[in-house]
């Protein structure tokens, strides 16, 4: 783990230990204004940039720990958005690799049909760890960190959607292939029956490590999201089966392999010790990170002459960048007393000590966008990639 609170003496009693306690904690991640921001921002009375940040600073990674003598917060990487805005608004692609399973149905029909794209983003994360108490002191332990995206707009999340599935048809048709045309596709009876959502989804869950994640769906414009494809967990997913049919029958009608792009952005890494019976200590991280999430993934669809459908499907194992993008600011602490804990246990009672902090993840939009971008166009290019070489090109 990153953290690096040093620990205090095993021999301390615990009334001894309340004053130590309190001067354990560190500041919060610091979100005033850049000292320099004048020199980035618009002359006074010009109206910002709609694309601006904030202009604040904060820290790029947080820690939170909590032991039997000690409790702390620390925070690394002071950078100020004001700077992030000035950076380059153009990255490279992001190199990804795709594992294909069943890929030779890709070489049955000669056309190409893309019904949707899934574009999804992380906009809420956090992890807790939990300490049951070790040795003499069954006094437990808590500490969790959260935090939320800022500075990602609707319409910049559905400008996004709408430029991911015009990148993909551009890099299939300068690859050779046949795209078949949205209107065409519509006109499809079994695409037309397609469960669609009518407005943007929302889900949550444990999707990698001990974080718990919350996201958005977007889809391009005339094509939601379609139901069983919008990285629904648990009974949503179920959905995914009535679109499988009606994917092999659409393949059939238009002569074309059904391809369903599910791209999922993240922004933040984040470990934790998790919950642990007999310990006397508990931490988190949460680090700053940008990249594709290893739930994102491709489906595809070869319908035979009769109808049935034939599914395969890319998998990533995730890819992420060390670009900075944005900030991690504090923006409460919902801590218990660390006077209160240390009475009740000094006069024999039990209690559990909860650590609670909250932060902004706020982003530089100029940025943000460039790597969600990069992002796109490396996953697409290796999607393209993988269909050639499934059709021997």
């Amino acid at each position: 783990m990153r953290l690096t609170i040093r620990r205090r003496r095993q021999g301390l009693s615990v009334l001894g230990c309340a004053s130590l306690l309190t001067l354990a904690f560190s500041g919060p991640a610091a979100s005033q204004s850049d000292p320099f921001g004048a020199l980035y921002t618009p002359p006074a009375g010009a109206p910002p940039a709609q694309d601006a940040s904030s202009g604040r600073t904060g820290s790029t990674s947080v820690s939170g720990a909590v032991g039997r003598f000690y409790v702390g917060a620390e925070a690394g990487g002071r950078v100020s958005l004001a700077q992030l805005d000035m950076m380059p608004t153009h990255a490279p692609p992001l190199p990804v690799a795709l594992q294909g399973h069943s890929t030779r149905f890709l070489a049955n029909r000669s056309k190409i049909a893309i019904p949707g794209y899934t574009l999804a983003f992380v906009q809420g994360a956090s992890a807790s760890a939990f300490g049951g108490g070790a040795g003499l002191d069954p006094s437990q332990r808590r500490t969790q960190i959260a935090t939320r995206l800022v500075g990602l707009t609707d319409e910049m999340a559905r400008d996004l959607a709408d430029e991911a599935y015009a990148d993909l048809v551009r890099q299939l048709e300068a690859a050779g292939f046949q795209v078949v045309d949205p209107v065409a596709q519509l006109a499809s009876e079994q695409m037309q029956g397609l469960a669609r959502y009518s407005a943007r989804f929302g889900g949550q869950g444990i999707i990698d490590g001990r974080a718990t994640k919350a996201w958005v769906v977007y889809g391009p414009t005339g094509l939601p999201p379609i139901k069983g494809h919008a990285f629904e967990t648990g009974m949503g997913a179920v959905a995914a089966s009535g679109a499988l049919m009606r994917f092999g029958r659409a393949s059939r009608d238009l002569d074309a392999i059904i391809i369903s792009p599910r791209l999922l952005l993240d922004y933040i890494d984040m470990e934790s010790t998790g919950r642990r019976t007999y310990s006397g200590s508990a931490s988190v991280d949460a680090e700053l990170r940008f990249g594709i999430n290893p739930t994102s993934r491709v489906d595809f669809v070869w319908g035979n002459d009769s109808g049935g459908a034939m599914p395969g499907w890319f998998t990533t194992k995730g890819a992420f960048t060390p670009q900075p993008f944005g900030i991690l600011a504090q923006t409460a602490d919902r801590s218990d007393s660390v006077a209160t804990h240390n009475a009740l246990v000094s006069v024999g009672f039990g209690s559990i000590y909860r650590q609670s902090l909250v932060y902004d993840a706020e982003v530089s939009p100029k940025r943000y966008a460039a790597l969600s971008r990069a992002a796109i166009q490396g996953f697409n290019t290796a999607l393209v990639a993988e269909i050639r070489k499934a059709r021997g090109q």
